[in-house]
């Protein structure tokens, strides 16, 4: 579908889908140009979901940092908290000694707000 398409099945104007995709809360179109159909379900998928999370109330910056955990592949759920891996990850590259002290500290701080 092309980028009017998209926008009127989101409800919303061209500008803000370009926006979407600017802040990298919508992925590029598949091909460029003036008539591509470059848009798919995936475009409306999750636009219909940022729309319904903005319209909760959430800020634009966390929305995307949500929307970034979807493509994030789970690996660990234990007592009520997800661990999730970015798929585009070597697991080579993940340090787990500093992953394991950034859960902890995340974790504690949670815990001490009560």
């Amino acid at each position: 579908m092309t980028l009017n398409d998209l926008a009127e099945r989101l409800g919303v104007p061209a500008r803000q889908i370009r926006f979407l995709i600017a802040e990298g809360i919508l992925p590029p179109a598949a091909k460029t140009g003036r008539a591509a159909d470059g848009y798919d379900e995936t475009h409306v998928l999750k636009g219909q979901r940022y729309l319904a999370l903005h319209r909760m109330g959430m800020k634009p910056g966390s929305i995307k940092v949500l929307m970034a955990f979807d493509d994030a592949v789970p690996i660990l759920q234990a007592g009520g908290v997800e661990l999730r891996v970015d798929p585009g990850i070597s697991p080579e590259a993940i340090d787990i000694e500093t992953v394991v002290g950034a859960v902890e500290a995340a974790l504690r701080a949670y815990v001490a707000k009560g």
